[in-house]
């Protein structure tokens, strides 16, 4: 045991003091951090209190959108809808012609068969999938075909459910997160595990591949087994990746100090019972070890260190595979695809 804490002694001092490790673990935390700052998500959820009203459709920008109202339906503007918002034109030449001086982003052509075909037709330069007017026009229509109606009636029609006030009510138990959370949180998350898997596996297959060349390793086993080296090697670096990690959480305890923004509001949306915390640790240690041990058999094989590094994409190539196929396991994440990535050794880890 002696031997092997002497390995791991010296691997650990060599490795912490490089440039490498020291570049690694400020760069990483930094770069994650600018990227919470530019994506601006931190703590902006979609629902932040108990109940909202879906009267609130007018976007908060918008151009003039003019109308060619053939079918005579539309009389007047509801109070709803922002009055500068639509521009009457009395036929498609005019309205064609405002929209190329840009007086208008869109228009919209009631046809004159309108109340029994029910078509209506927009033109505009782009081709949106969902015109951020389209839903004020909706209510434009409606107010001015029954105009002998109330407003609540109207809204009856637009909003059928709840009087044309729909409530949304948050089902969050107290204590829980009301918002969406940080929608980053899952790259991060990834980068994080993977970040010390290849820096540790990397300096181990780089560690062996020295002393191999150099001939230090015929010295070393002198006095050493081959499987005492293997280990001291291993705890080693190991105690370097939880300094790393130490290095991080301080550095995410400062920029959220730094930028005001609570950690507890960050993790919100990491649900984890005390059983699985419990299996985080062996988790994070089996990928490591397998890892670590791969890189460690590469270096030993190799010729030299720079026809073992071409094997280091190989072998990083199953563990990106979850980040290749992020879109299918998002959008059935308990499905066979996801399963089967958590159960194949070399893709469970991220």
């Amino acid at each position: 045991m002696k031997k092997i804490l002497l390995v791991a002694g010296r691997e650990f001092r060599v490795r912490v003091r490089s440039r490498g490790f020291i570049l690694s673990s400020l760069a990483l935390p930094i770069f994650l951090i600018f990227m919470w700052v530019i994506t601006g998500n931190i703590g902006n959820g979609g629902g932040g209190g108990d109940s909202q009203d879906s009267n609130e459709n007018t976007p908060s920008s918008m151009g003039t959108v003019g109308y060619v109202d053939q079918a005579a339906v539309i009389e007047h503007i509801p109070e709803m809808v922002p009055q500068e918002l639509f521009a009457a034109y009395t036929d498609e030449t005019a309205a064609q012609a405002a929209l190329e001086a840009g007086e208008i982003e869109a228009y919209y052509v009631v046809t004159a068969d309108y109340r029994e075909s029910g078509e209506v037709l927009r033109f505009s330069e782009e081709f949106p999938t969902d015109p951020p007017e389209n839903a004020l026009f909706d209510i434009v229509l409606i107010n001015n075909l029954f105009s002998d109606q109330d407003q609540a009636f109207t809204n009856r029609l637009y909003w059928p459910f709840n009087g044309g006030q729909p409530q949304f009510q948050s089902l969050a138990k107290e204590g829980e997160s009301n918002d969406g959370g940080f929608s980053m949180l899952p790259f991060i998350v990834t980068i994080a595990v993977m970040m010390p898997l290849f820096t540790s596996g990397g300096y181990l297959l780089q560690s062996v591949a020295q002393e191999k060349s150099g001939r230090i390793m015929e010295i070393l086993l002198l006095s050493l087994k081959p499987w005492h080296l293997l280990i001291g090697k291993l705890l080693g670096l190991g105690g370097l990746t939880l300094v790393q990690y130490l290095i991080w959480v301080v550095l995410a305890v400062l920029g959220a100090n730094l930028f005001g923004v609570e950690l507890s509001e960050l993790l919100a949306d990491i649900q984890l019972t005390g059983e699985e915390l419990m299996l985080v640790l062996p988790f994070a240690l089996g990928g490591y070890l397998l890892y670590a041990g791969i890189m460690a058999g590469v270096g030993a094989l190799a010729a030299n260190i720079e026809g073992s590094r071409s094997w280091v994409t190989v072998i990083s190539l199953p563990m990106m595979l979850p980040i290749y196929l992020w879109a299918a396991i998002v959008e059935t994440p308990n499905g066979v695809l996801a399963r089967l990535l958590s159960m194949i050794p070399f893709s469970a880890p991220v």
